[in-house]
């Protein structure tokens, strides 16, 4: 598998979340399954792997891991937001993961 179909991977994973939970409720959120925590791991684990593949490869595929890993810090920020009931760090968040699927 190359750098860039484990790139898209993640974003398809958190756009995928983001079309079927951007509106939930805390509530709603903490009863996810697979739960946002468990997203957050399983994209960390892909971004590690991006990470371990661009360290030597091209400023294109670093930046498609910093993207990952920029994907993956946001979902463990609302994993620790829903944990905490925190509903305006919530908007905040699903608004940065939004940018971050959506970059060229």
């Amino acid at each position: 598998m190359e750098v860039r179909e484990i790139y898209v991977k993640v974003l398809q994973i958190v756009e995928y979340f983001l079309q079927n939970a951007a509106h939930f409720s805390i509530q709603e959120l903490k009863d996810y399954d697979p739960s946002v925590e468990e997203i957050a791991n399983d994209i960390k684990g892909l971004s590690n792997i991006l990470k371990s593949f661009a360290s030597s490869s091209s400023y294109e595929d670093e930046n498609m891991a910093i993207n990952a890993m920029q994907c993956c810090f946001e979902m463990e920020r609302l994993s620790i937001a829903v944990r905490n009931s925190n509903q305006s760090e919530l908007d905040e968040i699903f608004r940065r993961l939004e940018m971050h699927v959506n970059v060229p």
